[in-house]
This record gives C-alpha cells, sequence and structure tokens, in this order.
C-alpha cells in the first residue's frame, strides 16, 4: 500500500494566478504549476533558501523538495520557451495557519496578522473576531456573487469599514484572488450567500468560518450572526466562467 502524501505547507498564495503571452497564448493548452512548486521555486529563488531550509518550512523532505522544484522549473521554461499560459493552482498543500512562534519566509500573511497590533477583543482561541461580507454597490446590501462583489464590509467590535475589492475586475480567477486579499485582512469568519469550491478550500486551510447570509442587509447578516442564527455554508460551486 502506498503512504499517503504529505500536504506541503505553504505560506502564501500568488496575487496572479495567471500569466498570458502576449502572442500566441490560445493555440496550446495551459501550462499548470501546482502551488507546491510555486512555493518552492518563491522559497529558493526569491528568497534564497537552501533546500534543506525549503524543506524545514514546508514541513517536506530535502529530496522532496528537489523533485517539486525541478518539476516546477521545468514548466516555467517550457512555458517560456512554448509561449504558453501559465496558470497557478492546486496540487497537496495546507495554507500557514499561523499557529508556528516563527515563520520569517517573506510573504506569510497569517503571521504577519498575529504581530500587527490591534485594537479589538479577541474571541475563544485568541484570534481577533473580523467578519467579512461582499457588498452590493449601494454599500448596504449583500451582493450574490462573492469574488465578483463591488465593495467588502469588514466587521470588528471597534466598528465597521467598506473596502473595494480589488478582485472585481480581474480577467481570471477572482475567486483565488479574493480569497488571498480577505486572508491578507485577517479575516476570522465570512457571511456570504455562496462561494466556490476553490475559495472555500482556501478558507478551510486557514481555519475562517464561512456562514450563509439570509438577510438582505449586510448589518443585519451581522446581527442575526451575534444571536447565532445564521447557518453554516455548506454548499460550495464549482465556477462559472472563471466567475464566483
Amino acid at each position: 500500500m502506498p503512504r499517503p502524501r504529505k500536504c506541503r505547507k505553504v505560506c502564501t498564495l500568488p496575487a496572479n494566478n495567471r500569466f498570458i503571452p502576449a502572442i500566441g497564448a490560445q493555440t496550446q493548452p495551459p501550462i499548470v504549476l501546482q502551488l507546491d512548486e510555486y512555493e518552492t521555486m518563491r522559497l529558493i529563488d526569491r528568497e534564497g533558501f537552501s533546500q534543506e531550509q525549503c524543506g524545514a518550512y514546508m514541513h517536506i523532505a530535502r529530496a522532496t523538495v528537489q523533485q517539486i522544484y525541478t518539476s516546477g522549473r521545468k514548466k516555467m521554461a517550457d512555458a517560456l520557451v512554448e509561449g504558453r499560459t501559465i496558470e497557478i493552482g492546486g496540487g497537496d498543500y495546507r495554507l500557514c495557519d499561523g499557529q508556528e512562534r516563527h515563520c520569517n519566509c517573506g510573504g506569510c500573511q497569517r503571521h504577519k496578522a498575529k504581530s500587527a497590533p490591534s485594537s479589538t477583543h479577541s474571541n475563544q482561541g485568541g484570534r481577533t473576531m473580523k467578519i467579512a461580507i461582499p457588498l452590493d454597490e449601494n454599500q448596504v446590501d449583500i451582493c450574490p456573487v462573492l469574488a465578483r462583489a463591488p465593495f467588502f464590509l469588514f466587521w470588528e467590535e471597534s466598528g465597521t469599514t467598506i473596502v473595494e475589492n480589488p478582485a472585481a475586475q480581474a480577467h481570471g480567477g477572482a475567486g483565488m484572488q479574493v480569497a488571498q486579499f480577505l486572508l491578507d485582512s485577517a479575516i476570522t469568519a465570512l457571511i456570504t450567500p455562496r462561494c466556490g469550491q476553490n475559495a472555500a478550500d482556501v478558507f478551510a486551510a486557514a481555519d475562517i468560518t464561512i456562514y450563509k447570509s439570509g438577510q438582505a442587509s449586510a448589518m443585519d447578516s451581522v446581527t442575526a450572526f451575534q444571536q447565532n442564527q445564521l447557518d453554516l455554508l455548506t454548499h460550495f460551486h464549482g465556477g462559472f466562467h472563471g466567475i464566483q
């Protein structure tokens, strides 16, 4: 019986998960760079880690790092030489949960969020309660589409903030981009009518709870959350033409 593959720790998702060459991109299928391949190249080529250090951070053996790194570099070379689109996603990985004392890998948003000062109280487990809700253009009602929502409401015990969604106008991969944006914003919970499976996997790996909104108004949903009246969102769609 083969040994199960160990999930590789990934500290950050890429800000862009699709790169398209100026010429010939539509004539060949894209090359898919898995997230563990991306992470080994980020740590070794960008951050200057040795393969031993990379293995320690990703919780895998040095030999495994070498295999993943070689595979990723081969894919990148093929994409550059053949002029093919590069898509980043998938693989056997888990996002850093920020529970380790140190990370120092140059990109871990969970550790950055833990070290940042906070003016709010902490909930159980020592995490600061921060809820994200997708907002419609009127900045009052909940947007039915998570990744393409024009705005997000961030609710904390100290008050609320409305920010523009940087993934709203993305050409592709908006679901993963908005997931990274919300992780970078250090949320602990999400209230939304619907969510794509890829984004849901990211939130689950980061221990972010997803609740299903049952009200039109975002603040009404906050009130329902405070009164324990919201159900968990358990059904996730696969995405529609890149829109989530």
